[in-house]
């Protein structure tokens, strides 16, 4: 199994916490996900999409050489595909919001 390293700012705020993660498990992607966080305010979710694009954009851009728009537009391409046709999902990979989180 191969993890991402977390953030080093994770470390100095004792309040830090993970909210998505994905993982390719037999060739097919798995979410999990702590969706409690934002549950008032279901859009900031949209923001972390989009910040991850961004993010992921820059990252592809330095890799290969690509410009980052390029890639920045590809992937949105993408996502607005999958957002117009959501595909029927399995598996329950929520995290529970905590006890000591209400």
């Amino acid at each position: 199994m191969r993890t991402l390293p977390h953030p080093p700012d994770a470390e100095r705020d004792p309040d830090s916490l993970e909210m998505l993660r994905g993982w390719i498990v037999d060739g097919e992607l798995q979410v999990a996900l702590s969706s409690w966080v934002w549950q008032d305010e279901p859009a900031q979710w949209g923001r972390l999409l989009a910040d991850t694009v961004g993010h992921l954009s820059d990252a592809i851009s330095r890799e290969t050489n690509r410009p980052k728009e390029e890639i920045f537009d590809e992937i949105a391409h993408c996502l607005r595909h999958y957002l117009g046709s959501p595909r029927e999902l399995e598996g329950d990979f929520v995290e529970p919001k905590r006890k000591q989180d209400s």
